[in-house]
């Protein structure tokens, strides 16, 4: 019903387009949904504010081990 209503309408738009030489059109509807393409996400650079030096008080010898790796980057960044 619908459909109809939307095809009644256009047919109405077009005539006072004074476009009266088209005389039927369709509609195409499908049950899939298009999948959007996602626009790839840009790595954004920041300048670093920090200097890396803080005191390191984790005991934990791997979290302290990844620590320190953090701070070589913020060093070297």
């Amino acid at each position: 019903m619908e459909f109809e209503y939307n095809k009644a309408l256009i047919k109405s738009l077009l005539n006072n387009a004074h476009m009266t030489n088209i005389n039927d059109f369709k509609f195409f509807v499908t049950n899939k949904i298009e999948k959007k393409q996602e626009k790839p996400k840009e790595n954004e650079l920041y300048k670093e504010r920090s200097y890396g030096i803080f005191k390191n008080h984790i005991e934990n010898k791997k979290l302290h081990t990844l620590l320190e790796e953090i701070r070589d980057l913020i060093k070297n960044s």
